[in-house]
């Protein structure tokens, strides 16, 4: 069988760093070459299963009156493209916001309320919004649909897909979500809005319930020419305590940099496979495997920010990043998380090869995702600039 090496990433330059997204990467001469027989693999399906429920039973999302009439949506008016978004541990006051639309020379802004909060086992980044005005702020195709934002505006979880896959939680189901408290909310639907780092959308008026900071953070539409040279004058107006994420990221050929994930060969490729756990059963394999030695790091594949760090379904452990262009990147089995949240450069360590989960030996899972559907990760990588020697 023929194997791959990925080779570790070598040094990188920074050239602008005011969030996951509005980081420009250069990396110098990543190489991927062949070798060896292949080892270490995982039996973990791409289809979206449900995790076993607890001995004692899943909790019970909070009952809805059956009279209850489901809120309509309006359609969409008109389209308004987001620039910069930025957020605060803390309410913001008046003079702040004022302060951000002005520095960013912003012709629209929306208020929203948001806080890391608990998932499960893991974190992510949750948003509180106004579904009847925060579709204007999504990309074409995805988050403006009448089901989604009638789902949230009925007090429905919305779920960012990959985190549901890693959770184990289908639509209809239930995930614990919250800050100091979790409760049990039914994810009504998958949201995909373009935020970096966004795992959890509600309605603002379950903001409060799920332990979200009321107004602390803005979205701004129409902010100057170039997002990341407003991101870095908010970064420099505000100081500290503040996160300011450019939302459109001019990159080099319109491609961020990208790097290998870990160094070993390919024990699986992406496609069709046996389950290695259940020889003679068919699944689809919706990544790569790397096989690795335990303790081998594990590096971001591209700039992007921690969308979900914990425990998952069949995978033990994973993470997800989200990155520019409705791309992100999935990474499982490993026996160490060294991020939970924020921006991530390319070739940041980010975690450890393990063997977590349903695992037959040490390696890493790799998967990438573009508008939630799952690519060959060789084939993405050759494509951007990570070379592949067969």
């Amino acid at each position: 069988m023929r194997s791959l090496h990925l080779g570790r990433p070598s040094r990188i330059a920074v050239r602008v760093s005011v969030g996951a997204l509005a980081v420009a990467i250069a990396v110098a001469g990543t190489t991927v070459a062949v070798t060896g027989a292949a080892q270490g693999g995982d039996g973990r399906s791409a289809a979206l299963v449900p995790a076993p429920p607890p001995a004692t039973g899943p909790p019970s999302a909070p009952a809805r009156a059956a009279s209850a009439p489901t809120p309509s949506v309006a359609p969409l008016a008109a389209r308004i493209t987001p620039d910069v978004l930025v957020t605060a541990a803390h309410a913001l006051t008046p003079a702040e916001l004022h302060q951000i639309e002005n520095t960013g020379q912003a012709r629209h802004a929306e208020v929203i309320d948001t806080a890391r909060v608990r998932l499960g086992d893991g974190s992510t980044e949750a948003v509180g919004v106004a579904p009847s005005t925060f579709r204007a702020y999504t990309p074409a195709g995805t988050a403006e649909s009448n089901p989604l934002w009638a789902s949230v505006a009925d007090g429905n979880v919305a779920v960012a897909h990959a985190v549901g896959k890693a959770l184990g939680v289908p639509l209809g189901g239930v995930a614990t979500v919250g800050v100091a408290q979790q409760r049990a909310e039914r994810v009504g639907a998958y949201a995909t809005t373009g935020l970096p780092g966004v795992g959890v959308l509600v309605d603002r008026a379950l903001s409060g319930a799920l332990g979200l900071v009321p107004r602390s953070g803005v979205i701004l539409a129409g902010a100057g020419s170039d997002p990341v040279v407003t991101a870095a004058l908010l970064t420099k107006a505000l100081g500290a305590g503040y996160t300011v994420t450019a939302l459109r990221v001019p990159t080099a050929n319109g491609r961020l940099a990208w790097v290998a994930p870990a160094a070993g060969p390919i024990s699986s490729p992406y496609g069709s496979r046996d389950d290695p756990l259940h020889p003679g059963r068919p699944e689809f394999h919706a990544g790569i495997d790397i096989a690795a030695p335990l303790g081998t790091p594990i590096y971001a594949a591209a700039a992007g920010v921690v969308q979900y760090a914990g425990p998952a379904s069949g995978f033990g452990n994973e993470v997800i990043l989200q990155h520019a262009d409705g791309v992100s990147t999935v990474y499982g089995h490993m026996s160490t998380i060294l991020v939970t949240s924020g921006p991530v450069a390319a070739g940041q360590p980010i975690a450890v090869v393990g063997s977590e989960g349903e695992s037959t030996g040490p390696h890493l899972h790799f998967e990438v995702h573009v508008n939630d559907h799952t690519v060959d990760p060789l084939a993405w990588l050759a494509a951007h600039g990570v070379q592949v020697t067969r």
